[in-house]
Order: C-alpha cells, then sequence, then structure tokens
C-alpha cells in the first residue's frame, strides 16, 4: 500500500500514549495526532461534526468520548513535545487546535516551539471548534470564531516568514514584533467537514484532514469541493496533501481510499490501540503489529531503512 499511515490520539493515560507512540514509530507508522478540548461542560446543546443528524437526547455517546464525564482533558502542546523528545522519526501534529480559542500570537510561539523542538517534524491541524458552552467557559466569542481563525491563520504565517512584524485587522491588532528572527516552515492543515472549512481549506492550507471518520465516497465528495474551490480561488497550483480518516481501519475498505488518491490515512486511534487502561499492553502491541501488517505500514518501514 503505497501511502502514509498516521494514527489520531485523544484521551490517552499519558503513559499509554508514550507506548502507542514507541511502537508506532518502530513499526513505521507515520505520525500520531492529537485532539484538543480546553474543558468538558457538564451541559452542552452541540454536537461533534460527525453526527449526521441530530439526535433527540443532547448528550450521545459520540459526544460522551469527547467530552464525557471520564475524558481527561489533556494539553495537546506537552503531549506532543513528551512524544517529539522520545521519538526521532515520527512526526506530531494537532487534530485539531482550536484555534478562535487562543490568541494567535500565542500558538504562533507554541507552533514554531513545537517545529524547533520536533526537529521539523510538526504540522497544524485548525479547526474553528463546535462547542458555544466551551467558548463560554474561557470567555472567548463563539459567534465569530470563523473570522477570528482566518485572522490568525494570517497572522501565523507572518509570523512563521520570520523577522518584524505587525497586523491591523478586525479582531486582532498590534504594532511591530517577532517571535522568530528565522523563518519556520509549519505545514497548516485545516480540517472541518463543512462548506465554509472546505473553502477555507482552499484558500489558504497546505492541506485538509476530515472531521471525525468518513466514508470513501464522502472523502470523494469533499476533494471534489476542496478541488473545485482551489480552481475557482487560483489556488490549484499550490502543492496540496489529503489527510483522511477512513471509517474502518480495515485493510480492504483503507485500500479503496488509497486507490482513489488519498496518499495520507489517518487512524482513529481505539481502533488500532484501546483506550483500556485494564489491557495488558502486550495485548495493545499485538494488535498494533496486526494493523502495521495488513496495511503493509511495516513492509513501508523496512524499505525506507
Amino acid at each position: 500500500m503505497a501511502a502514509t499511515v498516521g494514527i489520531t490520539t485523544y484521551n490517552y493515560e499519558p503513559a499509554d500514549l508514550m507506548a502507542l507512540a514507541a511502537h508506532a514509530e518502530r513499526l513505521g507508522f507515520e505520525g500520531l495526532w492529537f485532539g484538543e478540548h480546553y474543558v468538558s461542560p457538564r451541559q452542552y446543546a452541540g454536537h461533534h461534526p460527525s453526527r449526521k443528524e441530530t439526535p433527540k437526547d443532547k448528550n450521545d455517546a459520540r459526544d460522551k468520548d469527547i467530552i464525557g464525564d471520564a475524558v481527561r482533558i489533556y494539553d495537546p502542546w506537552f503531549l506532543l513535545g513528551a512524544v517529539a523528545g522520545a521519538t526521532k522519526r515520527l512526526k506530531v501534529g494537532t487534530a485539531i487546535c482550536i484555534v478562535p480559542m487562543m490568541h494567535p500570537l500565542l500558538l504562533a510561539r507554541a507552533t514554531i516551539t513545537a517545529h524547533d523542538v520536533s526537529g521539523g517534524r510538526f504540522l497544524l491541524g485548525t479547526g474553528a471548534g463546535w462547542l458555544k458552552e466551551e467558548f463560554d467557559a474561557v470567555g472567548m466569542p463563539f459567534e465569530t470564531r470563523g473570522a477570528r481563525l482566518d485572522e490568525a491563520i494570517d497572522i501565523l504565517k507572518k509570523a512563521w516568514a520570520g523577522g518584524w512584524f505587525s497586523y491591523e485587522g478586525t479582531h486582532f491588532q498590534f504594532p511591530d514584533l517577532q517571535i522568530s528572527p528565522h523563518p519556520v516552515k509549519v505545514p497548516l492543515i485545516c480540517g472541518g467537514n463543512s462548506g465554509p472549512a472546505l473553502r477555507r481549506v482552499a484558500r489558504v492550507a497546505d492541506g485538509w484532514i476530515n472531521s471525525a471518520k468518513i466514508t470513501l465516497d464522502e472523502a470523494q465528495a469533499m476533494r471534489d469541493t476542496i478541488e473545485g474551490a482551489r480552481q475557482q480561488q487560483g489556488t490549484a497550483g499550490r502543492p496540496f496533501d489529503y489527510f483522511v480518516r477512513p471509517h474502518t481501519p480495515a485493510a480492504e475498505d483503507v485500500a479503496g481510499y488509497v486507490k482513489a488518491g488519498f496518499g495520507n490515512i489517518v487512524l482513529w486511534g481505539p481502533d488500532v490501540w484501546p483506550n483500556d487502561p485494564d489491557m495488558p499492553v502486550e495485548t495493545k502491541i499485538a494488535g498494533l503489529e496486526k494493523v502495521a501488517r495488513e496495511l503493509g505500514v511495516s513492509a513501508l518501514a523496512e524499505a525506507a531503512a
């Protein structure tokens, strides 16, 4: 299978995450992606983008997997730094960073640090967020999150260019300052499945990662939307990568995405490394090795060695 294969992580105990990182690198997986939430509200009205429809109950099982009572809300920046320091080849990325919940200058500093600490192995996956009560809890406006995401991306690119820069926008303004005197190359991977998100992807991103898990038909339809928008916006000539989270990790299913031209597969962590503290780590390792064999990940690692 001629594709890279990464893994999305979320809500893993630190020791379990570090074991996953070590064996993912050993087996030839491309990287680990870190999800983000700031808090778990006890009550909320919205739903994760993986929902295809709004169920009658406001706190369904999928939402509870992400912001439920038993979920540990860890800082992805600290975790990806720990993983970067403990590995040599594995890429680390955010999938996704809720950009409108952080001031863009603080985020720029974090991304430049992640780039340098990892030796250039960092990818910034961005998104607008979906949970209004989370924004409310930290005093950030929810309704303007899309516009603030757009301005934040502008600011990030100026910061990554190195040297002094200023900004005068609707939501952010500041005089000349700098974070890095030298340029850094941080791939900007914009997330989201909605129309506005896909148009943003086409306009500013180096790549796209979908929300949740999607079918091949959904992935192809969203790619068509992105490519159409890239043509309309004059960005079709810019190098661009697709990072797709398939609906299952089964080899026959993943092969369909690869055959359709999706060269970067990102598996949902619990599908390949169960998030069960009581399961022996040896069992998890054996399961990950099985996935690596079935998807040809180990063969790719051996060929690159």
